[in-house]
């Protein structure tokens, strides 16, 4: 069989095509439920100010780094101190004391699985007995 080929070079062999193939897309556009992770990594972490008052929390890792998710969790602290009117002990105290006061932050944990963490997390605060916690104690 010779081939043809068109001015630019390209052979012209006929190509069969198969449509007997039923490809299945989402036509309607309907949503698609999508199934949550189980398995996303959680923050154990301590803050503790300048004069010693310290508080647990916990977070996901949502960023590409821990010490970056734990940067964006204590941001959004706050912007709540500040602008939310919540009565939880960490709150007042950083609306009491200032919200530039110097915190130091450690991680305690990484756990894998957000029943695990939370779990971790209450443990943790039942045993260290933190000051600015309203939960658990």
């Amino acid at each position: 069989m010779s081939q043809k080929y068109n001015k630019t070079g390209a052979s012209q062999i006929p190509t069969q095509i198969d449509r007997s193939l039923d490809w299945h897309y989402n036509k309607s556009m309907e949503k698609t439920k999508r199934t949550a992770r189980r398995d996303s990594n959680f923050i154990i972490y301590e803050a503790v100010s300048a004069t010693g008052e310290n508080y647990i929390g916990l977070t996901r890792k949502t960023q590409s780094t821990v010490l970056k998710s734990l940067k964006e969790r204590w941001r959004k602290h706050l912007s709540r101190a500040r602008n939310e009117d919540r009565a939880w002990r960490l709150y007042e105290y950083m609306r009491a004391e200032g919200l530039e006061v110097t915190w130091e932050h450690r991680v305690l944990a990484i756990v894998r699985g957000r029943a695990e963490a939370y779990a971790l997390e209450r443990t943790v605060v039942k045993e260290q007995r933190p000051t600015l916690n309203d939960q658990y104690c």
